[in-house]
């Protein structure tokens, strides 16, 4: 029972900290991109596409090795996180010195300004990446939640003051340092861990031969995920990267509140089953359907509500619609993937998690790139709509059903048990569409603005979505009539003073 509370509590804290630190930087992200206009947006989103693949090399696959490693001395955490700081500072040159070109290939040069300003938050992450991953292996998610939420929103008011007084593209940078500084001071005030002046080659050779094959998958989810931006900047330009990646934002934050939290849990939780297979199974199920319920609704909801969601911002956005629906369509194919590769880490299969994620990735970033040639010289939808269609054909016909295909086989879910666990949520995102789109078809508000359009949409979404889903879903029916029974007890004795 201590363990099944400690991994319940550690959800609830992971989700309260994915909810609100996704939620108000979406928030700050929409406001942000409708004030600045997709060249802008797009000029900072490939600043920190570059920035970002560098952040990886002083990860290497080390926050992984910290959590899964069993016999984890304090040696292990003074190599990495010495080994961080020197790592940093030579990336910050490397970045510099290379900034020039990666701003010509992507028909931008204001883009190496950018990208030498924004270097010097290659330390600052730095000195985060230990003591992160040891809160994250002893599964404390509540100090997690409160450095996440309280620098996000300090990034976001210092974003807003910044864009408001006029800095334009220059407000996402300091919304970016604002967080990361914030970040950083409330990690090692909540923290207890801290670093000694010792080095120790041989524990740092010892997390090294787990990490150098997590890191390799990593490079390759990252490339996997980034490739669209990357290719749609090589070949087209920032206006094309700032209208994809809003649409990618919006759709990968609705994934990352609704799931990434599980996931965060699900490394350190699969690690300490790996030796129960029984439970192990167990365990991954209700990942799965945990996921599936928080997920699929919102994934489908958000496909159709794409069009005045894309026309709140700005009509300047209303292009990125099309590529919205897709993306959203694509992640109800491939959420449940995303727990084969911490169940790999967790058994300690990372040279398999590898290659198959490096199989992925060149398969998609071939798609990627056939379908940018013969779009070259379209328009921008058709730009964008070829993208997105090949991200869609190679991650949901192919890559969703081998990663889930693998889940099954290493956790011994059945095939009768994942269908079961998904089919009310299943039902429920099928229930969202069809109302939306009858709501639609109507005609109804249809000449009023987008944003009264947006709100009737969401709420009838999700008014019939939740109808639905409640009545299938047993354990969630059974939690929310327990939790409303509980608030109606604590509220009664106030009510009876008065």
């Amino acid at each position: 029972m201590a363990t099944k509370r400690s991994f319940s509590n550690a959800v609830k804290w992971s989700y309260i900290a994915t909810w609100g630190e996704k939620a108000f930087s979406a928030l700050f992200t929409v406001v942000l991109a409708a004030i600045l206009g997709p060249r802008e947006f797009g000029v900072i989103s490939i600043a920190l596409i570059y920035i970002g693949f560098l952040n990886m090399f002083q990860d290497q696959g080390l926050v992984a090795a910290l959590i899964q490693k069993k016999d984890l001395e304090h040696e292990h955490s003074d190599a990495v996180f010495w080994m961080n700081q020197v790592l940093s500072f030579v990336l910050v040159g490397i970045s510099i010195a290379l900034s020039g070109w990666w701003a010509a290939r992507n028909h931008a040069p204001e883009v190496a300004t950018f990208i030498s300003v924004l270097s010097l938050s290659i330390p600052i992450e730095g000195l985060t990446i230990v003591q992160a991953a040891l809160l994250k292996r002893e599964m404390d998610f509540r100090s997690l939640s409160i450095r996440s939420n309280i620098s996000v929103v300090a990034g976001g008011v210092v974003g807003l003051g910044m864009a408001f007084v006029g800095f334009r593209a220059w407000a996402l940078v300091g919304q970016l340092f604002a967080r990361d500084i914030v970040a950083l001071a409330l990690l090692w005030k909540l923290s207890h861990w801290r670093p000694r002046f010792e080095f120790s080659w041989k524990h740092l050779k010892e997390l090294l031969g787990f990490s150098v094959s997590n890191f390799a998958a990593q490079l390759g989810m990252f490339a996997d995920v980034q490739a669209s931006s990357v290719i749609l900047g090589l070949l087209f330009g920032p206006i094309a990267v700032g209208l994809y990646r809003i649409a990618d934002r919006v759709a990968n934050t609705v994934v990352i509140m609704a799931m990434a939290s599980v996931q965060s849990v699900a490394l350190p939780e699969f690690s300490r089953l790996q030796r129960q297979p029984d439970e192990l199974r167990k365990s991954a199920l209700a990942c799965v359907r945990l996921t599936s319920v928080m997920t699929l609704p919102a994934l489908a909801g958000l496909a159709a509500v794409s069009g005045p969601l894309m026309a709140t911002i700005g009509p300047q956005w209303i292009p990125a619609s099309g590529v919205l629906k897709l993306i959203s369509v694509l992640g109800v194919a491939i959420i449940f993937a995303f727990f084969t590769g911490p169940l790999l880490q967790a058994l300690g299969k990372s040279r398999q998690l590898a290659l198959l994620e490096w199989a992925r990735t060149i398969l998609g970033v071939a798609g990627l790139v056939v379908a940018g040639i013969l779009v070259r010289n379209s328009t921008v939808i058709w730009q964008l709509t070829g993208i997105a269609l090949s991200r869609f054909v190679t991650g949901g016909f192919i890559v969703a059903p081998v990663f889930v295909y693998i889940l099954m086989r290493l956790s011994g879910i059945s095939l009768r048990e994942l269908v079961e666990s998904i089919a009310p949520s299943a039902i429920a995102a099928c229930s969202v569409v069809g109302a939306v789109f009858l709501f639609q078809f109507s005609g109804l508000l249809a000449q009023e603005r987008p944003l009264v359009l947006l709100i009737v949409e969401v709420a009838i979404g999700g008014a019939v979505g939740l109808t639905v889903l409640l009545s299938l879903e047993t354990q969630l029916r059974t939690f929310a009539l327990g939790f409303l029974q509980r608030s109606f007890r604590h509220r009664v004795p106030s009510e009876e003073v008065v």
